[in-house]
């Protein structure tokens, strides 16, 4: 209960709030659920850890309820970080042995394999081996490594036509550990936390491609007491800052929309990178009626493709009605480009597009 009691304000200010954010909730929006609003979520969180309430089915759902993604923040006079009060309560789940079946099932295959979707990522890791040094040790994150490889043969492309060689290292043969963050199993995540701050500290730089991890690495590690050896930056960082490496070449004749996912944008407050890397390769790009700090969640963190699958989907959908009007909806996460064709609808890495203009 110590670890929760840093956000007792927090729940306090959203429990007693006259639901203010409650439109910005994207999870809320798309079951169209009271029950899943932020305060409802923040008003479980406060009888749970100020007032002692057994967490029943419901109040469970509501703590799980949570993309994590932040758009309730940009709408908050007080600034309230809800996804990372409602993963803090989740552990009061773990404990009292309520959490929903697929977060257990979760932390089980996470134990055993070191990633939640428990496959060896040392072989995956292997494939991308180097032969010759390179300027950026690449973090992939084990999402791409499972689920999008393209995006790090992508990555590695565009790299080395922009004088930014990268190479997949050894330590991405592990998850950063967002799944445990976001299950609520704090003590797992900061063993976790520790152990991979060791394994990097042979890197003098990281480069990392998934904006969830480097959020994780660069603002989660953090908040738990982990530091980082050595920088770590983004793939779109570094290559915005090469810009000037670019070819003189025609554009790719696409109308492109640009989706600032949550942890790239909201997390790490980049906003300008990538779309100075898009505009470089399309003819134009456009803005969705909501973008920046105001972008929509497509529904793919928190867990929630797991507790609420239906509701991630719905999510990602009502996100992708943002962008309507333009040949493609670009983006610099896979996992938003991921639930976007699972909700039918057309997406675009924005690495893949650069390398498309570069080999056009």
């Amino acid at each position: 209960m110590s670890d929760l009691l840093q956000h007792r304000q927090a729940y306090s200010y959203c429990a007693f709030c006259p639901k203010v954010c409650r439109f910005a909730c994207p999870v809320s929006e798309a079951t169209q659920q009271e029950s899943v609003s932020t305060w409802a979520k923040m008003s479980e969180a406060y009888l749970a850890t100020q007032h002692g309430q057994p967490l029943d089915e419901g109040g469970t759902q509501a703590l799980y309820a949570c993309t994590g993604c932040m758009k309730c923040r940009t709408v908050c006079k007080h600034e309230n970080e809800v996804g990372y009060a409602l993963f803090s309560a989740r552990s009061l789940a773990l404990e009292q042995g309520t959490a929903p079946a697929p977060v257990t099932s979760t932390l089980r295959t996470f134990t055993q394999h070191q990633n939640p979707f428990g496959v060896d990522l040392a072989e995956k890791v292997a494939r991308y081996r180097a032969d010759a040094p390179v300027r950026f040790p690449l973090f992939p994150g084990c999402s791409s490594l499972v689920k999008r490889p393209e995006a790090i043969d992508d990555a590695i492309a565009v790299g080395a036509a922009m004088s930014a060689s990268f190479g997949v290292c050894r330590a991405s043969s592990r998850c950063c550990g967002y799944p445990l963050y976001a299950a609520g199993d704090t003590k797992g995540f900061v063993r976790h936390a520790e152990g991979m701050a060791e394994s990097l500290k042979e890197f003098p730089e990281l480069a990392v491609l998934d904006p969830g991890c480097a959020y994780t690495f660069k603002v989660v590690y953090p908040r738990f007491g982990v530091e980082l050896p050595h920088p770590v930056r983004t793939v779109y960082e570094i290559l915005a800052d090469r810009l000037a490496a670019l070819p003189e070449k025609p554009k790719l004749p696409l109308t492109v929309r640009y989706h600032d996912a949550c942890h790239l944008g909201r997390g790490l407050g980049q906003y300008e990178g990538p779309r100075a890397l898009l505009a470089a390769a399309v003819r134009e790009v456009a803005e969705g009626t909501e973008s920046r700090d105001e972008a929509p969640c497509t529904g793919g963190g928190g867990l929630l493709p797991r507790t609420m699958p239906e509701a991630a989907v719905e999510t990602a959908r009502r996100a992708a009605e943002r962008f309507e009007g333009a040949e493609a909806i670009a983006t610099a996460c896979p996992t938003s480009r991921r639930m976007f064709e699972r909700a039918g609808k057309n997406a675009e890495d924005l690495l893949h597009l650069l390398r498309r203009w570069l080999e056009a």
